[in-house]
Order: C-alpha cells, then structure tokens, then sequence
C-alpha cells in the first residue's frame, strides 16, 4: 500500500499512524503563524464518502495504480456481489443491488476507499504546484462519485490581509475561526490549553458517574476505573502533554469514583493515589497513573523519531527543526511553544534518551563516552578519571 498510496494519507497503510496528520498539520500551522505569513486553511468534508464511491472510477485508479485485470475483477465483483433487502410491515421484500459505494465492516472497503482518495490528494497536490481549483471544478465530482459537502467545509484565514469573505463565497463554503476540531482533536490552540481538555473531562465524568459505582463491586469499579482511558482520553494523551491542572482534576474524578464522595459529600481517602497507582505486585492496584501514561505515549514518537527514515512526519520535523548530531532526534527548540506540538514532545527527549540503549552498527551515530552501549551505564560515569583525561570527549565510537 506504501508504494501506491502518497505520504499525505497516514490511515490504513502500515507503518503510518492517523496521528501523524494532525501532528503534520499544527506543525505547518505554527510556521505560519510565527512566519507571519498569510495565507488560508481549508477544511473539507466528503458527504457520506464511503456511500458514494464509483466502481467504474475506482477501477480506473486502480489499473492506473498498476494493478492487473484479474485482481481489479476480484476487487469489482468484491465490491457489486453484495445485495440488499428493505423491510416492509416487518417482512423483507426482495433483494436488490447496489451500483455504487463501499459497505462500511468490510476489511477491503478501508483499502479500497484509499485508492479512490488519492485520486483527490493527488487533485490537491495538482492544486498546491499550479492554480487552484475552484466551485468551478466540482463538475468532474459525479464521475468519482465523491462529492465536497460545502455545508461542512470550512476556511479558516491564517495571518492578516485574507478577504476570506470573497473567498469563502468564491468556494461555497463556511468561515471558520481557529482552534477548531481535526480528526477529533484540537488545532491552532495555544499550548497547554485548558478548555481543548474540557472534552476528554466530560468523557471522564459520564464514564464514571458517582451513581454506578453503587451498583458496582469493588472488582468491578476497578475494571471501569481502568477502562476510562480507552478510547478518547489515549487519544489525546498520545500527541499532548497534560497541563498538570487537568490532570488534577481528572486523578479527582477518579479518586470520588473509587472511594466515595464528591461535591455532595466528603469521605475519607484510605490510600494515597501514588500507591494506588502502582504495579500489583508492588502493593498498588495497577492504575495507571495519567502524568506517566502520557509520558509513556509522546515517548513513542521520539522512538519513532529515532527509527524511522522515510515518514512524512519526519522529513517535516527534521526539515523545521534540523537533526541533532546523530540524528537521533531533532535539535532542541528554543522558539516559543505557539500552536505546534513538537516542542513539548521533544522536551522529554533526555530523560527518553537516559532510559535507551545503543547497539553500535557502523559507529558513526554513538558516542563513546556518553552514550549507553557497553554494559549499563555509560563509560562517562564507569571510568570518570579516564574520561578527565580524553581530548575528544564528544566522539563517536568509530572515531576511537
């Protein structure tokens, strides 16, 4: 799928992550924004996407993708073999087909739907290099089947000196103002907002309301204690760091659902949160603790930082921020914070780097003297007088 489908689609293709969008795009946005440099966001809606797909069209992608015959014919008889009845008093009443569309639970149609979409990124990318499609182009939508529903669509004017008026009227679609919503999570909010959290709060408050818990054992509000991050609230722990004031009000949530409470009422806390946070087998319950979770999760995007060459993610970091020596990771960000993410992602990066382990390959990317590759510790801290007398306290292990 990677060598088909382009770098700006993330979903479904191995090796990428639907993170990385949203990752990509307040990272551009923060250019933008601290470049003082105008310009103008567009937020597009497909109506019903997977209803609409043409066969006739998806078949012409495909084979200009490079697929053969038989498995286009696979692919179509997949995709019109599927029939449908229609309830009528209770009773079905025939069956019929359908002549266009992709059935929503079928492993193939996530796949098959990326075919028909890189069609439309490759449109977008047309776009960005030459002159831009306007409502005017929209006449080609019925022979892809995919058509932009302008009530959803938004722009949104980056920087001053925008008529995003004219604009918008020009496009047929709604003026938007930032932050806004993208794949669920918030974009062009400042860092460490407090209101883009008000959502994963209110997840936590409907999990675990102070009314099922007597209808519930202890066993079995442990279960639904640890089932609250689930879902949405990993979601968002997975690309940002956790201002310490929510985090405080959701361990509170938490804590009244397991012991009793409330605003209503005040019962007593019979076991500190940092115990009850730990592991089993150290006398804890296994609860995991929101700031370490959080910590546990952005740390997956400097492990991939450090082991993946061809993402697009990466390239736009790198490009942005340049690589530090080793390429490891990105050099530090001195900037302000803005609306990107990276910066507090890459703040963690000594203590992720004091907890990792090297194997050398071709020497050119350890440090003899300050990284962990021979043994535990570093040969810094394991022979100090002989690291007082080094000339080249800062070589690699090939230059030794």
């Amino acid at each position: 799928m990677g060598e088909v489908i382009s770098n700006s689609q993330q979903a479904f293709v191995h090796g990428r992550q639907i993170l990385d969008v949203v990752l990509n795009a307040s990272e551009a946005l923060d250019s933008r924004l601290k470049d003082n440099t105008s310009g103008l966001l567009l937020k597009m809606d497909i109506e019903k996407a997977f209803d609409h797909v043409n066969w006739d069209f998806l078949m012409d992608v495909m084979s200009k993708m490079g697929f053969g015959h038989r498995w286009i014919n696979w692919m179509k008889w997949c995709c019109s073999s599927a029939t449908f009845s229609i309830l009528i008093n209770g009773s079905p009443l025939g069956f019929f087909r359908k002549s266009r569309g992709l059935r929503q639970g079928n492993p193939l149609s996530p796949y098959l739907f990326l075919f028909a979409m890189e069609a439309l990124s490759q449109l977008l990318s047309s776009a960005r290099n030459g002159a831009l499609f306007l409502a005017s182009k929209w006449e080609k939508e019925e022979e892809r089947g995919l058509k932009v529903n302008l009530c959803k669509t938004e722009a949104f004017p980056v920087g001053e000196g925008i008529p995003i008026e004219t604009l918008a009227s020009v496009l047929g679609c709604k003026i938007g103002s930032l932050p806004t919503s993208y794949l669920g999570l918030p974009l062009g909010a400042p860092h460490k907002s407090t209101k883009v959290w008000d959502v994963v709060e209110e997840r936590f408050r409907e999990r675990l309301s102070l009314w099922k818990r007597q209808y519930l054992s202890k066993g079995g509000q442990l279960t639904l204690l640890k089932s609250t991050l689930s879902s949405l609230p990993t979601y968002f722990l997975s690309l940002f760091v956790i201002p310490k004031r929510v985090c405080v009000r959701l361990e509170k949530i938490q804590r009244d659902f397991l012991w009793g409470g409330g605003a209503l009422e005040n019962r007593p806390h019979l076991v500190s949160w940092k115990v009850i946070c730990a592991a089993k087998k150290d006398g804890g319950l296994g609860i995991r603790s929101l700031a370490i979770f959080n910590k546990a999760l952005l740390g997956k995007w400097l492990w991939r930082f450090a082991n993946d060459n061809e993402s697009l993610w990466k390239q736009i970091i790198s490009s942005k921020y340049d690589l530090q020596e080793g390429g490891w990771c990105s050099k530090g960000v001195r900037d302000r914070y803005g609306v990107g993410v990276w910066k507090a992602i890459r703040n963690g990066w000594e203590n992720f780097r004091s907890h990792s382990r090297f194997i050398v390959g071709d020497s050119n990317r350890v440090k003899f003297w300050k990284d962990l590759w021979c043994e535990n510790q570093s040969l810094e801290n394991a022979f100090p007088i002989l690291f007082n007398l080094s000339v080249n306290k800062e070589g690699w292990v090939a230059e030794t």
